[in-house]
Protein backbone atom coordinates (compact mmCIF):
# COMPACT_ATOMS: atom_id res chain seq x y z
CA UNK A 1 0.00 0.00 0.00
CA UNK A 2 2.90 2.24 0.82
CA UNK A 3 4.74 1.38 -2.20
CA UNK A 4 2.03 2.10 -4.31
CA UNK A 5 0.81 5.71 -2.91
CA UNK A 6 4.92 6.59 -3.11
CA UNK A 7 4.78 5.39 -6.92
CA UNK A 8 1.48 7.71 -7.35
CA UNK A 9 2.84 10.58 -5.42
CA UNK A 10 6.22 10.34 -7.81
CA UNK A 11 4.03 10.50 -11.12
CA UNK A 12 1.91 13.66 -9.76
CA UNK A 13 5.27 15.17 -9.47
CA UNK A 14 6.63 14.27 -12.97
CA UNK A 15 3.21 15.21 -14.61
CA UNK A 16 3.63 18.60 -12.54
CA UNK A 17 7.08 19.24 -13.93
CA UNK A 18 6.53 18.19 -17.06
CA UNK A 19 3.31 20.28 -17.23
CA UNK A 20 5.15 23.38 -15.62
CA UNK A 21 8.11 22.38 -18.34
CA UNK A 22 5.83 22.75 -21.27
CA UNK A 23 4.08 25.56 -19.86
CA UNK A 24 7.37 27.48 -19.21
CA UNK A 25 8.27 26.30 -22.99
CA UNK A 26 4.93 27.55 -24.45
CA UNK A 27 5.85 30.95 -22.73
CA UNK A 28 9.02 30.97 -23.72
CA UNK A 29 7.87 30.50 -27.84
CA UNK A 30 4.97 32.81 -27.29
CA UNK A 31 7.50 35.83 -25.97
CA UNK A 32 9.92 35.06 -28.56
CA UNK A 33 7.34 35.51 -31.10
CA UNK A 34 5.43 38.81 -29.60
CA UNK A 35 9.60 40.09 -29.30
CA UNK A 36 10.26 39.21 -32.66
CA UNK A 37 7.54 40.97 -34.33
CA UNK A 38 8.08 44.54 -31.97
CA UNK A 39 11.64 44.23 -33.21
CA UNK A 40 10.40 43.70 -36.55
CA UNK A 41 8.40 46.84 -35.76
CA UNK A 42 11.03 48.84 -34.26
CA UNK A 43 13.45 47.73 -36.94
CA UNK A 44 10.73 49.78 -39.48
CA UNK A 45 10.31 52.49 -37.73
CA UNK A 46 14.44 52.81 -37.21
CA UNK A 47 14.94 52.51 -40.61
CA UNK A 48 11.92 55.18 -41.18
CA UNK A 49 14.01 57.62 -39.38
CA UNK A 50 17.47 56.85 -40.33
CA UNK A 51 15.64 57.74 -44.25
CA UNK A 52 14.04 60.81 -42.14
CA UNK A 53 17.63 62.15 -41.01
CA UNK A 54 19.09 61.52 -44.48
CA UNK A 55 16.39 63.73 -45.84
CA UNK A 56 17.15 66.08 -43.34
CA UNK A 57 20.70 66.30 -43.35
CA UNK A 58 19.86 66.82 -47.47
CA UNK A 59 17.66 69.38 -46.34
CA UNK A 60 20.11 71.30 -44.40
CA UNK A 61 23.14 70.80 -46.88
CA UNK A 62 20.72 72.64 -49.45
CA UNK A 63 20.11 75.41 -46.56
CA UNK A 64 23.32 75.69 -45.50
CA UNK A 65 24.69 76.42 -49.10
CA UNK A 66 21.96 78.96 -49.17
CA UNK A 67 23.23 80.16 -46.47
CA UNK A 68 26.84 79.98 -48.06
CA UNK A 69 25.49 82.24 -51.27
CA UNK A 70 23.59 84.60 -49.08
CA UNK A 71 27.08 85.88 -46.92
CA UNK A 72 28.53 86.46 -50.37
CA UNK A 73 25.72 88.02 -51.87
CA UNK A 74 25.66 89.97 -48.23
CA UNK A 75 29.43 90.65 -48.77
CA UNK A 76 29.36 91.61 -52.45
CA UNK A 77 26.29 94.25 -51.19
CA UNK A 78 28.43 95.88 -48.57
CA UNK A 79 31.21 96.45 -50.49
CA UNK A 80 29.01 97.95 -52.62
CA UNK A 81 27.47 99.86 -49.90
CA UNK A 82 30.83 101.49 -48.61
CA UNK A 83 31.89 101.92 -52.28
CA UNK A 84 28.53 104.14 -52.73
CA UNK A 85 29.19 105.85 -49.16
CA UNK A 86 32.36 106.93 -50.19
CA UNK A 87 31.53 107.79 -53.31
CA UNK A 88 28.12 109.96 -51.24
CA UNK A 89 30.94 111.42 -48.79
CA UNK A 90 33.20 112.68 -51.78
CA UNK A 91 30.22 114.48 -53.80
CA UNK A 92 28.99 115.78 -50.49
CA UNK A 93 32.95 117.31 -50.12
CA UNK A 94 32.60 118.33 -54.04
CA UNK A 95 29.52 120.35 -53.48
CA UNK A 96 30.39 121.76 -50.53
CA UNK A 97 34.25 122.99 -52.20
CA UNK A 98 31.94 124.10 -55.05
CA UNK A 99 29.31 126.56 -53.15
CA UNK A 100 32.31 127.75 -51.42
CA UNK A 101 33.68 128.76 -54.55
CA UNK A 102 30.86 129.72 -56.01
CA UNK A 103 30.26 132.34 -52.80
CA UNK A 104 34.01 133.40 -53.27
CA UNK A 105 32.97 133.99 -56.78
CA UNK A 106 30.11 136.41 -55.83
CA UNK A 107 31.62 138.12 -53.60
CA UNK A 108 34.33 138.76 -55.52
CA UNK A 109 32.11 140.07 -58.16
CA UNK A 110 30.21 142.69 -55.74
CA UNK A 111 33.74 143.53 -54.86
CA UNK A 112 34.66 144.64 -58.56
CA UNK A 113 31.14 145.87 -59.21
CA UNK A 114 31.43 148.04 -55.92
CA UNK A 115 34.99 149.28 -57.37
CA UNK A 116 33.88 149.53 -60.89
CA UNK A 117 30.81 152.25 -59.42
CA UNK A 118 33.58 153.85 -57.59
CA UNK A 119 36.08 154.48 -60.48
CA UNK A 120 32.95 155.58 -62.64
CA UNK A 121 32.36 157.95 -59.74
CA UNK A 122 29.19 157.22 -58.75
CA UNK A 123 29.07 158.43 -55.60
CA UNK A 124 26.39 161.02 -55.65
CA UNK A 125 23.23 159.50 -53.92
CA UNK A 126 21.20 159.98 -57.37
CA UNK A 127 23.84 157.65 -58.94
CA UNK A 128 23.79 155.15 -56.14
CA UNK A 129 19.96 154.93 -56.43
CA UNK A 130 20.35 154.12 -60.33
CA UNK A 131 22.20 151.15 -60.19
CA UNK A 132 21.55 150.18 -56.46
CA UNK A 133 18.26 149.11 -55.14
CA UNK A 134 18.93 149.43 -51.39
CA UNK A 135 20.15 152.48 -51.69
CA UNK A 136 17.31 153.01 -54.48
CA UNK A 137 14.79 152.45 -51.30
CA UNK A 138 16.70 154.12 -48.11
CA UNK A 139 14.74 153.64 -45.30
CA UNK A 140 15.51 155.42 -42.07
CA UNK A 141 14.22 152.47 -39.97
CA UNK A 142 17.46 150.57 -41.26
CA UNK A 143 20.96 151.39 -41.61
CA UNK A 144 22.65 150.45 -45.10
CA UNK A 145 23.94 146.62 -44.87
CA UNK A 146 23.84 146.69 -41.34
CA UNK A 147 23.74 142.77 -41.07
CA UNK A 148 22.64 143.39 -37.09
CA UNK A 149 19.25 144.32 -38.80
CA UNK A 150 18.91 140.26 -39.34
CA UNK A 151 16.93 138.40 -36.61
CA UNK A 152 19.55 136.09 -35.67
CA UNK A 153 22.68 137.82 -36.09
CA UNK A 154 24.20 140.30 -33.69
CA UNK A 155 27.37 142.09 -33.24
CA UNK A 156 29.54 139.50 -32.82
CA UNK A 157 27.96 137.06 -36.01
CA UNK A 158 28.29 139.79 -38.38
CA UNK A 159 31.71 140.28 -37.36
CA UNK A 160 32.32 136.41 -38.10
CA UNK A 161 30.87 137.42 -41.55
CA UNK A 162 32.48 140.85 -42.47
CA UNK A 163 35.93 138.70 -41.81
CA UNK A 164 34.90 136.34 -44.13
CA UNK A 165 34.20 139.49 -46.83
CA UNK A 166 30.29 139.48 -46.20
CA UNK A 167 29.96 142.78 -45.62
CA UNK A 168 26.53 144.05 -47.55
CA UNK A 169 23.12 142.84 -47.29
CA UNK A 170 23.47 141.34 -51.25
CA UNK A 171 26.27 139.38 -50.44
CA UNK A 172 24.72 137.21 -47.91
CA UNK A 173 21.58 137.12 -49.84
CA UNK A 174 23.54 135.13 -52.41
CA UNK A 175 25.31 133.39 -49.73
CA UNK A 176 24.41 129.78 -49.22
CA UNK A 177 23.19 129.07 -45.54
CA UNK A 178 25.73 125.72 -45.00
CA UNK A 179 28.55 128.53 -46.05
CA UNK A 180 27.19 130.42 -43.53
CA UNK A 181 26.94 127.46 -41.24
CA UNK A 182 30.33 126.51 -41.87
CA UNK A 183 31.77 130.07 -40.80
CA UNK A 184 29.06 129.69 -37.38
CA UNK A 185 30.89 126.13 -36.46
CA UNK A 186 34.87 126.79 -37.79
CA UNK A 187 35.45 130.25 -36.75
CA UNK A 188 32.55 130.94 -33.96
CA UNK A 189 33.21 127.64 -32.63
CA UNK A 190 30.75 125.63 -30.26
CA UNK A 191 28.86 127.87 -28.86
CA UNK A 192 27.45 129.46 -32.27
CA UNK A 193 26.51 126.32 -33.50
CA UNK A 194 23.01 126.62 -31.77
CA UNK A 195 22.55 129.35 -34.35
CA UNK A 196 19.95 128.86 -37.65
CA UNK A 197 21.01 130.87 -40.37
CA UNK A 198 18.35 129.00 -42.76
CA UNK A 199 16.69 132.45 -42.74
CA UNK A 200 19.51 134.89 -43.16
CA UNK A 201 19.56 135.02 -46.99
CA UNK A 202 15.90 135.76 -47.10
CA UNK A 203 16.23 137.88 -44.82
CA UNK A 204 19.31 139.93 -46.79
CA UNK A 205 17.50 139.69 -50.13
CA UNK A 206 14.34 141.47 -49.10
CA UNK A 207 16.46 144.65 -47.18
CA UNK A 208 18.83 144.55 -50.35
CA UNK A 209 15.90 145.10 -52.78
CA UNK A 210 13.82 147.36 -50.36
CA UNK A 211 10.96 144.98 -49.32
CA UNK A 212 10.66 147.14 -45.82
CA UNK A 213 7.15 145.75 -45.79
CA UNK A 214 7.70 141.62 -46.47
CA UNK A 215 11.07 142.03 -44.33
CA UNK A 216 8.97 143.11 -41.40
CA UNK A 217 6.22 140.72 -41.50
CA UNK A 218 8.70 137.62 -41.72
CA UNK A 219 10.29 139.39 -38.90
CA UNK A 220 7.88 139.08 -37.15
CA UNK A 221 7.20 135.91 -38.19
CA UNK A 222 10.90 134.52 -36.86
CA UNK A 223 10.09 136.82 -33.67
Amino acid sequence: MAERFTADLLFIIIVLLVAALLGFLIGYYLERGRCRKRIAILDEEIEGLKAKIRSLEEEKRALEEKLRQAEEEKNSLTAKINGLEEEKTKLRDDTRRMDDEITSLKLTIDRLEKEARELRGDHSEGSIATDTPLAAMAHEEFKPDDLEVVIGIGPKIASLLINRGITTWKALAETSVAYIQEILDKDGGEDYRIHNPESWPQQARLLDEGRWDEFRELREQLK
